[in-house]
């Protein structure tokens, strides 16, 4: 009989132990402003998508949207967060998809948002990003139509988004800024100034920036003291059917919150002009 009682209390033992593990909670509550982990990872990939437009090498070519490639892209690596710039919802040009939902959809993510640039062609023009974890929360910040006087001749924007890792709050952003040197130059400025310092918390940054490492708009990145995943000048990102310059970065702030473990270059793709980036992070305490 007590032998019985044993086995019983021992199975009940075992239970209790598996039933925690399959919950699905947190080792720690979240929270803002916790202890972050050593050596805990955030992989990041950023990816200017051309619409989801294929590239097969003719500048300005017309060619049919579809999601799948840039799903496909996405879910063969699966990052912890995506920034993805370029991006249709429901428009007559993507043939009316929500390129953002899908392409969430397709990936197998969880959660993802868009944020609108503009009106086009009777939909939607903007930036998104993906996540596997919630996003606590986000907002678009569309660029002033004028910037210390000066107009601006292309619509771009800056999308935020807060998300908790180990119990700390990072503001994850994504933008695309002008092909115009002077426009690039004042919108980031701008973004620096009245976007990214008030922010109080680890950010990580990502997008088509539009200028190569030597380009005085990385320097004015550089000088605000963000530090770039990526030191290869060879690691090119455009076009994607021969890359022979870098104009899609991560960088993250402040420099010691962050060291970078690995930055690639995924080639071999042509589901955009642009050639996806991806950044691994492991979060220093």
């Amino acid at each position: 009989m007590c032998r019985k009682w044993l086995i019983f209390i021992y199975l009940l033992l075992l239970l209790s132990g598996c039933s925690k593990e399959s919950s699905g909670e947190p080792a720690a509550p979240g929270g803002t402003g916790g202890p972050v982990v050593s050596n805990d990872r955030i992989t990041v990939m950023s990816y200017n998508t051309r619409h989801c437009a294929p590239y097969y090498g003719v500048s300005g070519e017309e060619t049919t949207p579809s999601v799948d490639g840039i799903a496909n892209v996405i879910k063969s690596k699966m990052p912890d967060v995506v920034f993805l710039q370029e991006i249709d919802s429901c428009t007559t040009r993507s043939l009316g998809v929500d390129q953002a939902k899908e392409i969430a959809r397709l990936a197998k993510y969880p959660y993802y948002h868009f944020f609108k640039i503009m009106d086009y062609r009777s939909g939607k023009y903007g930036l998104a990003m993906l996540s596997k974890k919630p996003f606590k929360e986000t907002k678009t910040y569309p660029f002033p139509n004028q910037i210390e006087g000066q107009q601006m001749t292309n619509a771009n924007s800056v999308g935020t988004a807060i998300i908790n890792f180990d119990g700390v709050d990072i503001s994850f952003v994504t933008v695309h800024l002008s092909t115009t040197q002077s426009e690039r130059n004042l919108q980031l400025a701008y973004a620096l100034e009245n976007i990214l310092k008030p922010i109080k918390r680890p950010v990580v940054l990502g997008g088509d920036f539009n200028a190569t490492p030597s380009n005085a708009t990385i320097s004015i990145l550089d000088e605000a003291g963000y530090t770039r995943t990526n030191t290869d000048p060879t690691k090119f990102t455009i076009p994607s059917n021969s890359p022979n310059r870098e104009l899609d970065y991560i960088a993250y702030y402040p420099e010691d919150q962050f060291r970078v473990v690995s930055h690639t270059v995924i080639t071999g793709v042509n589901a955009s002009d642009h050639l996806p980036i991806i950044a691994v992070l492991e979060i220093e305490e």
